[in-house]
């Protein structure tokens, strides 16, 4: 076993601020332990020519739901309300543990290879999830997705519970245990509420959907007089870390309530675009100071999981539907990948930028390729032209998740037969 590795002259983008950077990155007890030029590759570690490598931060996946890689292309081209009620719900009725295992594990192949190191999974069947994460090496946020509506003996919310014990803080921190109430209108303003108090009560955060849709937007405004933003408010939900999910129908109160909270947001622009929920007004979102994050929600409603294609997507729509070039600049949709990610999970003090003391989740870009070429600004470079087939390697923690089209601590080919497998049954049965 090696004592660490050291990426030797690599092009790096440092600190907080992404700033591109020469030198080397020491990668030691799962964490970045030196950087500069001309360390000294001591006896034992494993040595890298990283000179035709761009080192990113590992991509933080603010929103997904890992085990809808089963469900790739099933439902597609509907608004989300017929989606959901006459395609996805019904066959998900069916899911078994191990359909989830396998399910997860599709979309973690695909998303290492896209750079992803982190993701904040909602969904059913977590204790599987949470195994896939564990097996596949990735940093996860998880949470037991609850439709509140049906759950009248709080069997989900017991879940929830049990998951939080089982697996908070799990593999040294790596895996992390929220609580996932599906939506604002999913769930009632007092089941809301009952949730908000188990997270307080184990000191740890919420992960919602809210403001999804106009039809979300109207319906929850009608019907309680609150938008969903303030009923989320109302029933407790931002007094401790939350993460809601797509915010695409905002007032101007919603967006101060948001900042003011400190509440995350996880921007899905490929899932927003493909349902026709609207575009969420990001630009404005982070200027009011709301930490915004990067999500590829399921492969169901996207149909990649690629953070990068995703971050690419974000500056494209906010300049297309403002129509202003300056919003979301390639510099900002990056910031928005990585550390803002991480923030949005209130993970930022261990992930999300490449610095001494920081896990060494780290994406190596293979440079020698033509779209590459010249590179005046590498977030622009990445934002703009490069693909998630430049990816050569991603370091998890420190280890090596993949390399070449190579995921070593996985059986790809098991993996992709279970997968095609499970899916095809669940849609015939």
């Amino acid at each position: 076993m090696t004592k660490g590795t050291l990426l030797q002259n690599a092009s790096y983008l440092a600190g907080d601020g992404l700033t591109p950077t020469r030198g080397d990155i020491l990668i030691k007890d799962g964490k970045i332990a030196g950087l500069g030029e001309g360390l000294n590759p001591e006896a034992g570690l494993d040595l890298v020519d990283a000179s035709h490598y761009l080192v990113t931060p590992g991509f933080v996946n603010t929103h997904s739901h890992a085990a809808m890689s089963l469900l790739r292309g099933y439902g597609g081209d509907q608004n989300l309300k017929t989606w959901l009620t006459e395609y996805i719900w019904p066959v998900e009725a069916k899911l078994t543990d191990e359909d989830v295992y396998w399910g997860t594990l599709v979309s973690l192949v695909e998303m290492l290879a896209a750079g992803v190191t982190v993701i904040a999974d909602m969904y059913d069947h977590m204790d599987a999830v949470a195994q896939a994460c564990l097996d596949a090496g990735i940093r996860a946020n998880l949470s037991r997705g609850m439709i509140g509506f049906n759950d009248d003996d709080r069997h989900s919310l017991k879940e929830n519970d049990a998951l939080y014990d089982r697996w908070h803080n799990a593999e040294g921190g790596r895996i992390k245990v929220w609580y996932g109430p599906h939506a604002t209108n999913t769930c009632s303003p007092d089941y809301l509420a009952e949730v908000a108090a188990h997270a307080q009560n184990r000191a740890t955060g919420i992960h919602i959907h809210v403001s999804e849709t106009k039809e979300e937007f109207d319906e929850l405004q009608e019907k309680y007089g609150q938008t969903p933003v303030a009923l989320a408010q109302a029933a407790g939900l931002f007094k401790g870390p939350c993460l809601i999910a797509h915010g695409v129908w905002l007032t101007e109160e919603d967006k101060a309530i948001l900042a003011a909270n400190d509440v995350g947001l996880a921007h899905n622009p490929a899932s927003n675009m493909k349902l026709a929920s609207g575009a969420c007004p990001v630009a404005d979102l982070r200027q009011a100071g709301v930490k915004v994050g990067i999500g590829t929600d399921g492969a169901s409603s996207n149909n990649a999981q690629s953070v990068l294609r995703d971050a690419q997507l974000a500056a494209l729509m906010q300049k297309l539907t403002r129509l202003d070039p300056t919003l979301v600049s390639a510099q900002e949709a990056l910031t928005m990948a990585t550390i803002e990610g991480a923030q949005a999970l209130h993970w930022d003090e261990e992930i999300g930028s490449i610095a001494v003391g920081k896990a060494a989740d780290l994406v190596c870009f293979d440079t020698d390729k033509p779209w590459w070429i010249p590179n005046h600004e590498p977030a622009a470079t990445l934002i703009y032209a490069a693909h998630s087939d430049d990816v050569d390697r991603v370091y998890a923690a420190g280890q090596l998740v993949y390399h070449q089209g190579d995921w070593p601590r996985l059986d790809t080919e098991r993996i992709f037969y279970e997968g095609c497998s499970r899916a095809k049954k669940l849609l015939q049965g």
